[in-house]
C-alpha cells in the first residue's frame, strides 16, 4: 500500500495492530513532506550537530525548532496492546528486545519513520550546553521514553543531573546507562561521573577506582592524562595506597554501590549472537556491523592481546627465513 491512499484510511479502518501501524506509519510520514521526509529529518540533524559542533547552542536549537513542531502532533501513543518506541541504533533495537519486551504488549519501532529518540537528544544537549535546563529536562526525558536501551541518551541524563547537581539521579541514569553500554567511549564518561559522584560523597578510594577502571577503556593520550590529573589530585585528599589497588577490591566496591567493572556479560552475549545469526544467514553487511560491536566489547588491554595474538598467529605462518 502505497502512503497516499494509507493516509485517507482513518483509524478505525485498521483491522489489527498492522494495519494502525501503517496507517499511523503513513501519517506521520505526510506530516514530514514539508521538510523532505526522514531524509529531510536527517539533513536537518546534521546541520544542527553542526552548529553544536561549533559551540552555536542556540542556532543548534533553532535549526531543530521544524522537527520540534512535528513531532507535537506525532500519531504513535502508546497504550495497553501496543508500545510505540523510536530506537534507531540496530543495537540498541536488539537490545531492547532482549531486556524489555512484555509478552502481553506488542511494540513497534517507529525510527523507520521518524528517529525521534536522536532528535529528542540533539535538543536535549544543545539545551544542556546553552544552559536551559527546563528544555533539556523534556527533551531527554523523551529521549529516553522512545529509547530506554540508548546509554547516551541515559548519559546525557546524567549530565544534566550532574549540572544541577542531583547526585542520586545521576547514579541512578549511569547504573541503568551501564546496563545496555556497548562502546567504550560510553564507558569512559560513565566512571567519570560514578568518579564525580564519589568525590562528591567524599568518598574518594571508591573515586581512585572509578578512575582506574576508566583507563582500561581508553587508549587516548588526552585521556589519559586527565586520568592521571584526577588521580594525583584524589590521592592527596586520601591515605589511599595506590600500589594496593587490586580487581577483588575495585569489583567489591562495585558490586556494593550497584555498577558494573567492565561491560554488561548479557550485551556481550547478545552482540554474540546477533553476529553468529547475521554471519550464517550470509548478512555481510549487518554481520560486520556486529564484529565492531563485538571488538569495541573490549578493553584496550583485550585489543592489545588479541592484537598481539594476531601478531604471533601471523609469526608462525609465514616465519622469517
Amino acid at each position: 500500500m502505497n502512503v497516499h491512499y494509507l493516509c485517507m484510511l482513518s483509524i478505525e479502518d485498521a483491522k489489527n495492530q498492522e494495519d494502525l501501524f501503517q496507517i499511523k506509519s503513513a501519517i506521520m510520514s505526510k506530516k514530514l513532506e514539508d521538510i523532505g521526509g526522514r531524509k529531510g529529518v536527517m539533513e536537518i540533524l546534521s546541520l544542527s550537530l553542526d552548529a553544536y559542533k561549533n559551540k552555536d547552542y542556540e542556532k543548534s536549537l533553532k535549526i531543530l525548532e521544524p522537527l520540534m513542531q512535528v513531532l507535537k502532533e506525532h500519531p504513535f501513543v502508546t497504550s495497553d496492546d501496543v508500545r510505540y518506541v523510536a530506537i534507531s541504533d540496530e543495537m540498541e533495537w536488539v537490545l531492547y528486545q532482549h531486556f524489555c519486551q512484555n509478552p502481553s504488549q506488542q511494540v513497534k519501532n517507529v525510527s523507520v519513520v521518524c528517529p525521534m529518540d536522536w532528535i529528542y537528544r540533539q535538543y536535549a544537549l544543545a539545551a544542556l550546553d546553552l544552559g536551559d535546563y527546563s528544555t533539556a529536562l523534556k527533551g531527554v526525558t523523551e529521549a529516553v521514553q522512545w529509547n530506554p536501551t540508548s546509554a547516551k541518551c541515559r548519559i546525557l541524563y546524567a549530565m544534566l543531573c550532574s549540572a544541577e547537581g542531583h547526585w542520586e539521579n545521576l547514579l541512578k541514569e549511569i547504573v541503568s546507562a551501564m546496563k545496555y553500554t556497548y562502546r567504550s567511549s560510553d564507558m569512559i564518561h560513565c566512571f567519570r561521573f560514578l568518579k564525580d559522584y564519589f568525590i562528591y560523597k567524599k568518598m574518594y578510594d571508591v573515586a581512585v577506582y572509578c578512575s582506574f577502571l576508566r583507563s582500561r577503556f581508553s587508549s587516548s593520550e588526552n585521556v589519559m592524562l586527565e586520568i592521571v590529573g584526577d588521580m594525583v589530585m584524589l590521592l592527596k585528599r586520601t591515605n589511599f595506597d595506590y600500589s594496593s589497588i587490586n580487581d577483588d577490591d575495585m569489583i567489591a566496591a562495585c558490586k556494593k554501590y550497584g555498577f558494573m567493572p567492565n561491560f554488561n556479560p548479557e550485551v556481550i552475549a547478545v552482540a554474540q549472537d546477533s553476529y553468529e545469526d547475521a554471519f550464517l544467514a550470509k548478512d555481510t553487511g549487518r554481520a560486520a556491523y556486529f564484529a565492531q560491536i563485538m571488538e569495541d566489547l573490549k578493553t584496550e588491554q583485550e585489543k592489545r592481546d588479541a592484537v598481539n595474538l594476531r601478531q604471533l598467529f601471523e609469526s608462525h605462518r609465514n616465519p622469517v627465513s
